[in-house]
């Protein structure tokens, strides 16, 4: 009868033998978690020595599913594993970047050479806090959800039991309640903002396009990196109803340029738009003026750089908050025309379509970050009047109340008047 084979994680019989003077060898049989059978061995001072030494090994024995790392490697050997996968992944590739940098920014640098067995939550709860304090929240929640996805590939790995992460909790940042342009705010905002353009200036001639990248973001709810990617072939002005197609995004590269995505932040941003008739006649004098200067556009984008290149949204946000702090409107960026398209078309067609123009997948997202509080009280009465009393419904005066009639003087007792008269009572 064929011997019954070790259980998985498991070991036989230990032998302890001599190797030299003060040196003692424990060796035995141990069956891997892969099924396979190897020779385990530990060495000490004595034979209690190797033999505890021995026991050690097998408590923190873990053979790799695919051998590339153990409780004993060192996180920055599981970080070269998780940029492999992380790179095949369908992340985007704005992500993946992101990742990356966080990666060679904070983690490595903090805690790369700590073992994977040493990285409790308590050594992962103590790099977050202080990441908070140097870097902010939502840096600290960024590494905090690569080091989630790092140790759960060293689950799959068998080198850890419990992902640390788990027990550590990140502070979020404090959400501000969105706040929205209305109607008559901007078009404040936008005369002031062509007298800027127009006033005289020294040295390199400003900008003439602000106006113009301000009308198409509050009139189409669409990001700024989405805007400088659309290309004349994405929007359909003859059309009925005219329209553009969101399909793609201007991301930044790790060496620091600039490229286009060939699709936007998430798969619910590719979506058509129409657009209002004051935004196509704009577009369509736009597109007249580019045949006529004759720029170099080889990509065939709407908003082109200087030089014909794909335009920066860093850098536009950038000018947009010097011009926007010298207008008197210093709480305005790129980000609140999207808002205030948001707030206006959830206000006349729901938050639903709200979040369809802004590409989001949870209309909870669009509700909380984009669409502005309303201020004003809701008029009601139309509806709440289905409560009102019918006529003749309210209950009879039974009774009368107290203080309607005057009190009459009590009647005399006419025994008592008689008894008084009587001289035989």
């Amino acid at each position: 009868m064929a011997r019954e084979p070790l259980p998985l994680g498991t070991w036989g019989s230990i032998k302890v033998s001599r190797l030299a003077a003060g040196t003692w060898s424990a060796r035995s049989k141990y069956r891997d978690m892969d099924g396979k059978v190897r020779i385990v061995e530990a060495r000490g001072g004595s034979t209690a020595s190797a033999r505890r030494n021995l026991l050690q090994k097998f408590a923190d024995r873990k053979t790799p599913r695919y051998g590339l790392v153990n409780p004993r490697s060192k996180i920055n050997e599981l970080i070269e594993v998780f940029l492999v996968e992380l790179q095949a992944s369908d992340k985007a590739d704005r992500t993946k970047d992101k990742y990356a940098y966080c990666i060679k920014k904070y983690i490595s640098p903090a805690i790369g050479e700590v073992r994977i067995v040493e990285a409790t939550s308590g050594v992962i709860d103590n790099f977050i806090r202080k990441l908070v304090e140097d870097a902010g929240p939502s840096t600290a929640r960024s590494c905090g959800a690569v080091m989630s996805w790092m140790f759960k590939l060293a689950l799959r790995h068998d080198a850890i039991i419990v992902n640390p992460v788990i027990g550590v909790s990140i502070p979020r940042n404090r959400t501000a309640k969105p706040q929205a342009l209305d109607a008559a705010q901007y078009q404040d905002l936008r005369e002031k903002l062509i007298g800027w353009e127009t006033a005289p200036a020294l040295g390199r001639p400003r900008s003439q396009e602000l106006h113009e990248i301000a009308d198409c973001l509050i009139a189409t709810g669409a990001r700024p990196g989405e805007l400088f990617a659309l290309t004349w072939d994405d929007v359909a002005l003859d059309a009925d109803p005219p329209t553009v197609f969101i399909n793609a995004t201007v991301i930044r590269t790790t060496t620091g340029g600039v490229r286009i995505q060939d699709h936007p932040k998430s798969q619910h941003g590719i979506r058509h738009l129409t657009l209002p008739d004051f935004l196509v006649e704009q577009l369509q004098e736009r597109r007249k003026r580019q045949e006529e200067l004759g720029v170099p556009n080889p990509l065939n984008l709407i908003f082109p750089s200087s030089t014909g290149t794909v335009c920066d949204a860093n850098n536009v946000g950038k000018l947009w908050r010097k011009v926007a702090d010298s207008l008197g409107y210093t709480w305005v960026t790129l980000k609140t025309f999207r808002k205030a398209n948001a707030t206006l078309i959830a206000r006349a067609l729901g938050p639903e379509a709200a979040a369809y123009q802004a590409g989001h997948s949870k209309v909870s997202m669009t509700q909380e970050h984009y669409i502005e509080e309303l201020r004003e009280a809701l008029d009601t009465r139309s509806v709440v009047d289905a409560f009102k009393p019918k006529d003749g419904s309210r209950p009879a005066e039974e009774h009368a109340q107290p203080g309607d009639e005057q009190a009459q003087p009590a009647e005399k007792n006419p025994t008592e008047n008689n008894e008084k008269d009587d001289p035989k009572v």
